[in-house]
């Protein structure tokens, strides 16, 4: 997702980071799914980061666009559905012969429905069995949603918002020993916290940025997103999980408005783009790869294969992306603004999607 506002305004340093976060995300779940708890041992906070990212570039691009609030849904679904349409079909495919109500999960899926109200004998079920990691891009959704309505309220209101929500998420990380929660059902509320705080701190840092001038190079806020990745497991989880969700994110977000330049501008742009088909389709494709694998008689999870599955899955989205992914968009978005051009003047809405 490109940060695109009001004028021609990007930022690429922070749409690349977007992608080293997706990479951290694909190592962690690596190392949870291969019995590796070294690899990217706090890949997890990502999530907390894309929600901080998103709270900033939707404030950027639409808080002050004239815009009704079912043309920003629209715009929002036609960046997010295709990739997640793919992945919970996909994910059926896969799950076929594995798990009971596959044509219900299905269609919960393809709406982007998570399965809170429907009875499972695992009640830490995920909320989306075809594509588990779809629980943050349905909150990133339903932040969104409520965020517009609301997205012109005052400072003091947002800051109130900060503290009920980050006082919240405290006594949940303490709680609960970090902050890695709200992916299934017995905790999907925790998500909704889990969501609401970093998303308006990137909202607060939008607002809080045109008075900074201080900002950092971009390889080192990249050096510093992944020290926060890769760090060991911590006897201190919840106070690591916590401080770097408080404060590393939302200043990484407000010094981050240098752009690259160079090789670099293309490295971080090709990250960018890459970043969401990576996230959205990254445990669907390791599932394949490792079917395939087990077919041809292969054993355990060798360094090897683990390694070689990771180089594997960026390639598949960034394929998906070119081959299905922006053409898919293209085409919603051409459909949308060719019903808005029958319209009657006014009745329409302006402005460009994500």
């Amino acid at each position: 997702m490109q940060f695109v506002g009001q004028g021609s305004r990007r930022y690429e340093a922070l749409d690349g980071l977007r992608g080293l976060a997706a990479v951290g995300v694909l190592l962690y779940h690596l190392g949870g799914w291969t019995y590796r708890p070294w690899l990217m041992a706090h890949g997890y906070l990502a999530v907390d980061f894309f929600f901080c990212l998103s709270g900033f570039v939707l404030a950027h691009a639409y808080g002050d666009r004239r815009i009704g609030w079912l043309g920003f849904m629209r715009a929002r679904l036609t960046r997010v559905w295709p990739l997640i349409g793919l992945s919970m079909l996909a994910g059926a495919l896969v799950m076929i012969g594995h798990r009971n109500a596959i044509l219900e999960c299905l269609v919960m899926g393809l709406l982007v429905l998570p399965r809170i109200w429907v009875a499972d004998e695992d009640s830490f079920s995920p909320l989306f069995p075809l594509n588990p990691p779809a629980w943050s891009l349905f909150l990133e959704l339903l932040a969104g949603a409520l965020w517009f309505p609301v997205r012109r309220l005052s400072t003091l209101w947002l800051v109130l918002v900060i503290i009920v929500s980050g006082g919240l998420l405290i006594g949940i990380g303490y709680g609960m020993g970090g902050v890695q929660t709200g992916w299934d059902r017995a905790t999907y509320w925790i998500g909704v916290i889990r969501t609401i705080f970093p998303f308006a701190l990137g909202w607060a840092c939008y607002r809080i940025q045109p008075y900074l001038r201080a900002s950092l190079p971009a390889w080192l806020l990249a050096l510093i997103l992944f020290a926060v990745l890769a760090t060991p497991p911590l006897l201190y989880t919840a106070t690591f999980d916590l401080v770097c969700v408080a404060v590393v994110f939302p200043l990484i977000v407000l010094l981050g408005h240098r752009d690259p330049a160079g090789r670099a501008a293309t490295v971080f742009r090709l990250s960018g783009e890459v970043s969401y088909p990576l996230y959205a389709l990254h445990w669907v494709t390791w599932e394949l790869l490792l079917r395939s694998f087990r077919a041809l008689g292969g054993k355990g999870y060798p360094l090897g294969f683990v390694a070689g599955a990771a180089v594997l899955i960026v390639l598949a989205a960034w394929a998906m992306l070119k081959l299905y992914d922006l053409p898919v968009r293209r085409w919603l978005a051409g459909r949308w603004n060719a019903g808005r051009d029958h319209q009657a003047p006014g009745q329409g809405v302006s402005g460009r999607s994500l």
